[in-house]
C-alpha cells in the first residue's frame, strides 16, 4: 500500500520524462525572470501601456506560430529536433533584446524568441513536452506527473522572479547605469536558454510518437477525436483570451504604475506568489482524485477570477497584495489537470496534435488580448483589463463544466465502475 501511495505521489517517468521536466525547470527559471522583468524594463524605456501590450502580443504571436507548426508537423519533424531548435531561438532572443529600444524591433525579436509574458509556457515547448510526458507514465499517475512537471517548474520560476532585484544590486555595488544593468540581465537569460539545448539532446528515440506496425503515414484520427479537439480548443482559447488581459508583465506594470512600488517589492510580491502557486499545484492531484479533473479546473478558476476582480477594484496596496496572494493560491490547480485531461481523452497518436491545437488556440487568443488590454486600460482605467479578463474566464469556467462534465478520463471511468461494482456496506 505504501508503494502504491508513493507511486501516486511521484510516479516513475523514465529518462525521457525526467529530461522534459529538467528542461522545463531551466526554461521556467528564465520565464519567471522575464515575465516580470520585461514589464518593468518597458516601463523604464517609457513605453506607453499600449506599446507594452503590443510587445506582449508579439511574444504570444511567436508561441502561436510554434504551436501551429507542432500541431501540423511536430511528429513528422521529430519532437527532439524541434525542441532543440526552439531552445536555440530562445537563446538568440535573449542576445538580441538588449540591442532593441523601440516597439517595432522588440516586437520582431519577440516573434522568434520562444519566451513568455505570462509566466506560463504558451509555446510548442509545452505542447511537445506534454505529448512526451503523457506516454512515459501509466494513466493513474498522469495527473501527478503533470503536477510535478509544473511544480518543479514553478519552484525555478519563483527563483527567476527574485532575479529582477539583481539590477538594483548591480547599480548600487558596481555603479552600473539603470538601463545598462537591466540589459546585462538578458545575457544571463540567454545562457540559461542555451543550456536547454544540451538537456533536450539527452532525449531517446522513445520520446517520439509511437506508431503501430500497420499504421500508415497519413493515418486518420479515430472518429469523434477531431470534434473533441475542436471543442476543447475553443474553450481553452476563451480561457486564454481572458488570461491575456492580465499577464504577469501587465500585473507588474499595474503594481508599478498604480502604487509606485519599488523593483525589490515587485520581486518579493511575485516570489511569494510563485510559492503559493506551488502549493496550488501540489493540491491539484488529490483534489482531482476527489472531485474529478473537470470540476477541479472549473471551480478553482472561478474562485481565482473573483479574487482578481477584487484586486483590480481596490485602491489599497495591502488589499491588492492580499487578493493577489489568495488568487495565486487558487490559480494553478487547473494547469496540471487541464494538461492531464487533454492528453487522457484522445488516443496516444493524437496527443501531439491535441497539445498543439489547444496550445495554438491559447496562444492565438493571447496574441491579441494584451494589445486589447493596453487599449482598454488607456481608454478606461488601469484595472479594467483585469476585470474584463476575469469575466471572460468566468464564462469559460461555466461552459467547460457544462460541455465536458460527462466526458471523463479513462482512469476516472475505471474508478467509477469499480465503485459501482462494490457492494453497498449498508
Amino acid at each position: 500500500m505504501t508503494s502504491r501511495f508513493s507511486t501516486r505521489l511521484m510516479p516513475s517517468v523514465g529518462r525521457d520524462g525526467a529530461v522534459v521536466i529538467a528542461a522545463s525547470a531551466l526554461r521556467s527559471l528564465d520565464y519567471g525572470f522575464l515575465s516580470v522583468f520585461l514589464g518593468v524594463y518597458l516601463s523604464l524605456l517609457d513605453f506607453s501601456v499600449f506599446q507594452a501590450g503590443l510587445v506582449f502580443s508579439a511574444i504570444m504571436g511567436g508561441g502561436t506560430l510554434s504551436n501551429a507548426i507542432a500541431s501540423w508537423r511536430g511528429d513528422t519533424i521529430g519532437r527532439k529536433r524541434m525542441l532543440m531548435v526552439m531552445a536555440v531561438l530562445m537563446g538568440i532572443g535573449g542576445i538580441l533584446y538588449p540591442f532593441a529600444s523601440n516597439v517595432t524591433t522588440l516586437a520582431l525579436i519577440s516573434l522568434i524568441a520562444m519566451t513568455t509574458s505570462t509566466g506560463g509556457d504558451r509555446t510548442a515547448f509545452l505542447s511537445l513536452d506534454m505529448a512526451i510526458l503523457a506516454q512515459t507514465v501509466e494513466a493513474e499517475g498522469r495527473t501527478a506527473a503533470f503536477s510535478w512537471y509544473n511544480l518543479i517548474g514553478r519552484f525555478t520560476k519563483a527563483i527567476g522572479s527574485l532575479l529582477i532585484a539583481v539590477p538594483a544590486i548591480l547599480q548600487q555595488w558596481f555603479g552600473i547605469g539603470e538601463v545598462d544593468s537591466f540589459r546585462a540581465m538578458f545575457w544571463a537569460y540567454s545562457g540559461v536558454a542555451f543550456s536547454g539545448l544540451g538537456v533536450y539532446w539527452l532525449l531517446t528515440p522513445l520520446a517520439e510518437r509511437r506508431r503501430e506496425p500497420n499504421e500508415g503515414a497519413n493515418q486518420e484520427l479515430p472518429p469523434g477525436t477531431r470534434g473533441i479537439m475542436f471543442r476543447l480548443t475553443a474553450l481553452f482559447s476563451m480561457d486564454a483570451l481572458g488570461g491575456g488581459f492580465m499577464v504577469n508583465g501587465f500585473i507588474s506594470f499595474w503594481f508599478t504604475t498604480r502604487f509606485g512600488v519599488s523593483l525589490e517589492t515587485i520581486a518579493g510580491i511575485f516570489f511569494a506568489g510563485q510559492i503559493l502557486n506551488s502549493i496550488s499545484l501540489a493540491l491539484a492531484t488529490p483534489l482531482a482524485r476527489k472531485i474529478g479533473l473537470i470540476a477541479t479546473m472549473a471551480y478553482t478558476q472561478g474562485v481565482s477570477n473573483i479574487l482578481m476582480i477584487l484586486m483590480a477594484l481596490t485602491g489599497n496596496l495591502w488589499f491588492a497584495v492580499g487578493f493577489f496572494m489568495l488568487r495565486e493560491l487558487s490559480n494553478e490547480m487547473d494547469v496540471p489537470t487541464r494538461q492531464s485531461y487533454s492528453m487522457a481523452i484522445v488516443p496516444p497518436e493524437a496527443r501531439t496534435a491535441m497539445a498543439g491545437m489547444t496550445n495554438l488556440g491559447r496562444t492565438f487568443a493571447q496574441t491579441v488580448s494584451p494589445g486589447m488590454a493596453g487599449l482598454v486600460a488607456q481608454t478606461t482605467f488601469l484595472g479594467a483589463p483585469m476585470i474584463a479578463g476575469s469575466i471572460i474566464k468566468l464564462v469559460y469556467n461555466a461552459a467547460l463544466l457544462m460541455t465536458f462534465r460527462s466526458i471523463k478520463a479513462p482512469e476516472e471511468e475505471a474508478r467509477a465502475k469499480q465503485q459501482a461494482s462494490q457492494p453497498d456496506p449498508s
